[in-house]
């Protein structure tokens, strides 16, 4: 079976060579009408063939009309191959037991999985149990991720139990037998590298391009919190919501701090990024009106009910400015994007 739906051939001859190709929709790839056909046993659909998982999922998954019936192949399900020069239904090995044809210059019969193209340095990794290409010495297992690395990852990414076992978050295709490269993000999460390289130059990135499922910052953005730290400075708030505060949470450093508010953004206290998330707004007149209340308790001029209203005014004012805020924040955001220091 393959892994990469890629097309093989004998170096054998044949009458009518070169032999006839069969495009595999999926992939685009070609099988070329000289290797084998699988013949998955113990399922709905036994004794049918395909030429490759990729075939069949399609047929079997993608195109299947009836929601019961709709499945994916499993691996350890085929126990039968079918040579597609003599037609010779036969236990899966490396080579034709009739013909004596090889069904590739690479074979694994634990996948299964044949290809003519060596060029891809297919190898068979144990601990994932499926075939991988790019060379067994330019990668390494992670048990914790639960799948094949590069070995300049070794030592050097987070780990996150089962990372790779896992739908793509943007796609949302099986990360762990995609035949799409993999990132790996610093945060350990994981991604197609063409997703990756679609969310950074998505338009819906706020403040810098972060992890679709933890939103922690996909690099260095040094540079883009100074320029937001001179925008913050040249745009004071207006002198009667100077002292409002805000709780955040911060999606780098992952701590909580409360940071004076401002329309450019809100400035983690202990990393100094951006990247953070607003967890509540408590305004001046708030905190003033409480302090007010306990010294006028204490001296028995003004009743709990009176505070009580003007906290609740208070608040009632704080979300009337949140409402006309999230416009000014939002053109001033589009003003950063369109800035030289702050474009990708």
């Amino acid at each position: 079976m393959l892994v990469r739906c890629m097309g093989y051939y004998c170096k054998g001859y044949w009458e009518g060579w070169p032999p006839p190709q069969v495009e595999c929709k999926v992939t685009d790839a070609l099988h070329v009408l000289q290797g084998t056909k699988l013949s998955p046993t113990r399922m709905p659909h036994s004794g049918e063939i395909f030429w490759c998982r990729h075939c069949h999922n399609e047929a079997k998954h993608d195109n299947e009309k009836d929601v019961k019936l709709r499945h994916e192949l499993d691996r350890s399900l085929v126990t039968e191959v079918v040579c597609a020069l003599c037609s010779l239904r036969q236990p899966v090995g490396d080579h034709c037991c009739r013909c004596g044809v090889a069904f590739g210059a690479y074979a694994c019969t634990l996948c299964p999985f044949y290809d003519d193209d060596v060029s891809k340095q297919a190898f068979h990794c144990a601990d994932c149990g499926i075939c991988r290409v790019g060379g067994r010495e330019n990668f390494f297992h992670c048990d914790t991720c639960g799948s094949c690395y590069s070995t300049k990852l070794r030592g050097r990414h987070v780990c996150v139990e089962r990372a790779m076992h896992q739908n793509c978050p943007v796609c949302f295709e099986y990360l762990f037998e995609s035949v799409q490269p993999t990132a790996v993000l610093p945060c350990g999460h994981t991604i197609h590298s063409s997703c990756l390289k679609e969310l950074e130059r998505s338009d819906s990135v706020s403040v810098c391009a972060c992890c679709p499922i933890c939103k922690r910052s996909l690099q260095d953005n040094s540079a883009t919190w100074r320029y937001l730290d001179s925008m913050a400075a040249s745009h004071p708030l207006p002198e009667e919501y100077v002292g409002w505060q805000a709780e955040i949470f911060c999606n780098d450093c992952l701590s909580t701090c409360t940071v004076q508010y401002n329309l450019v953004g809100l400035k983690c206290g202990g990393c100094g990024s951006y990247n953070t998330r607003r967890l509540a707004l408590v305004p001046a007149v708030t905190r003033r009106s409480g302090g007010q209340n306990q010294q006028e308790d204490s001296q028995g001029s003004m009743s709990q009910s009176n505070g009580t209203e003007i906290v609740r005014r208070s608040r009632d004012q704080a979300m009337h400015l949140e409402e006309r805020w999230s416009s000014e924040e939002d053109r001033q955001l589009e003003a950063y994007r369109g800035s030289p220091e702050g474009s990708d």
